[in-house]
């Protein structure tokens, strides 16, 4: 009885010294700690694995739940991607990307929900908040070019002919509201993104302008100025262009880490070059 109390205490000294190494970045004290049943990262690699700060949460959860985060960048590439292609007019694509409302509900729409509401389940409220406004953003989209809920056709001046609505000033003024909104949204989101890794702020750098100037192609269609419409939408669409190959990337790198692949991509952890309030209140105390 005395050598299995031995034992037992042995490894609880083990598992202790294995945390303690997990949280100063030592990888193999991560597998070794992961093996025991449990999973400690550091924050570092918890940021890279989640875009999201690690946060102070109860239960052990994220050692049953699957990373969720590979979900929904997978949803925002399959949906951004496409339509970016058809905003810049490639091979003739246009039309905001009408072909692609498959591509906004489900990759776009689903995956993205389904990655939000268990982001949100393991206690990762920024990446959370982010999919998840996202997704709407993309069924927003998809739900404005179905012409079932009549919403081009409901500023025609020809309630015959639908497509009068496509260059109606009151529709593309109004949308135009709605995209400064999520513009709004994805500024605070980038803002918030310093504390997570350079890759994900370079994206939501890149959506933030490409946005913008998406947005500014609708006011002018408003304003019947058509030429100079197109030219902000081709460039905006070529700034999300760049940002989708921001997104593949950090989808790849996601990819890699979930087989334990032996290659790693680096995505430029930011979280200990900005620490966190409570970080630097620890250090004035």
């Amino acid at each position: 009885m005395a050598k299995t109390s031995d034992s037992s205490t042995s490894e609880g000294v083990n598992f202790a010294n294995d945390v303690q190494h997990a949280e100063n970045g030592d990888s193999s004290a991560f597998e070794r700690t992961r093996s025991r049943g449990s999973i400690m990262l550091s924050p570092e690699l918890f940021e890279k694995l989640y875009l999201n700060p690690k946060p102070q949460v109860a239960g052990n959860l994220r050692s049953i739940i699957g990373n969720p985060t590979p979900i929904a960048i997978t949803g925002f590439v399959m949906a951004l991607t496409p339509l970016s292609f058809s905003l810049m007019g490639w091979r003739g694509a246009g039309n905001n990307g009408i072909a692609h409302i498959g591509a906004y509900i489900f990759f776009g729409g689903i995956l993205l929900l389904v990655g939000g509401l268990l982001e949100c389940i393991i206690g990762n409220t920024f990446s959370s908040v982010v999919f998840m406004s996202f997704a709407c953003f993309y069924l927003t989209l998809a739900t404005t070019l179905q012409p079932f809920y009549n919403a081009y056709a409901a500023y025609s001046p020809n309630p015959d002919d639908p497509t009068a609505g496509l260059t109606s000033e009151g529709f593309n003024a109004s949308f135009g509201f709605f995209i400064v909104c999520f513009n709004l949204l994805c500024f605070f989101y980038l803002i918030c993104s310093f504390r997570t890794n350079f890759v994900l702020v370079y994206i939501l750098f890149t959506v933030v302008i490409g946005v913008g100037l998406i947005n500014a192609a609708y006011w002018y269609l408003a304003m019947q100025e058509t030429v100079l419409a197109g030219k902000f939408q081709i460039g905006g669409g070529a700034v999300l262009f760049a940002a989708c190959l921001g997104g593949w990337y950090l989808l790849f790198s996601l990819l890699l880490e979930s087989v334990d692949f032996p290659l790693r991509l680096p995505v430029g952890d930011l979280s200990s070059h900005v620490p966190g309030l409570s970080q630097l209140q620890k250090k004035s105390d």
